[in-house]
């Protein structure tokens, strides 16, 4: 997807076009292609995703929650919703695992002990892993997400930060001013009143 540069900006991060996601997701082994969902579904930083402990993940049935609690500042320490993708591929992995009530949720035989960057190649064009993390981000925003909720959701001390993630194109600006015409101001008056 080209995402044409704003004004003062001389980069852009990369966004998936929905295809090279769909392309990717398939192609992307176990247990990457969990970590990737959940990525992708919640906007998560890659590390993040990782590192999850099933102490920290709530699913109650039909959808849950996901308790993020390190980061370097405190915003970066939030609660997240499951889409139905991340809630049934953590669903999946739980039961797979036992349904343990602690734990790595990608646990591996590493140092850390958990799912490390680097373990995810495919054939497919490669890309950094933090690309599935702009993605999600900035597809919140181009589906109406402000920037205060969005710097919520990425973890963000500053909407700053967040400004990254959002594109306004032309047609994003003109829906916006379509929203405000229908409660908008009143007509003036006619000259002579």
């Amino acid at each position: 997807m080209k995402i044409t540069l704003a004004k003062g900006e001389r980069q852009r991060d990369t966004v998936l076009a929905d295809g090279d996601w769909e392309r990717y997701i398939v192609e992307c082994p176990q247990p990457w292609r969990d970590a990737a969902i959940i990525i992708r579904g919640t906007g998560m930083r890659p590390g993040e995703a990782f590192a999850l402990r099933w102490e920290n993940i709530y699913l109650n049935g039909t959808g849950g929650l996901i308790q993020v609690t390190e980061g370097k500042t405190k915003a970066a320490r939030r609660v997240l919703p499951m889409v139905p993708a991340v809630y049934q591929a953590l669903k999946t992995r739980h039961e797979a695992q036992g349904c343990p009530s602690e734990g790595w949720v990608f646990p591996t035989g590493s140092v850390c002990g958990h799912l490390e960057q680097g373990t995810g190649k495919t054939e497919l064009k490669p890309f950094q892993p933090y690309v599935l993390r702009h993605t999600a981000l900035t597809r919140l925003a181009e589906a109406g997400c402000d920037v205060f909720t969005l710097a919520r959701i990425a973890g963000h001390s500053s909407i700053t930060i967040t400004q990254r993630y959002v594109h306004p194109q032309a047609d994003a600006i003109e829906r916006a001013f379509q929203k405000t015409t229908k409660a908008a101001l009143p007509a003036p008056p006619t000259v002579g009143e």
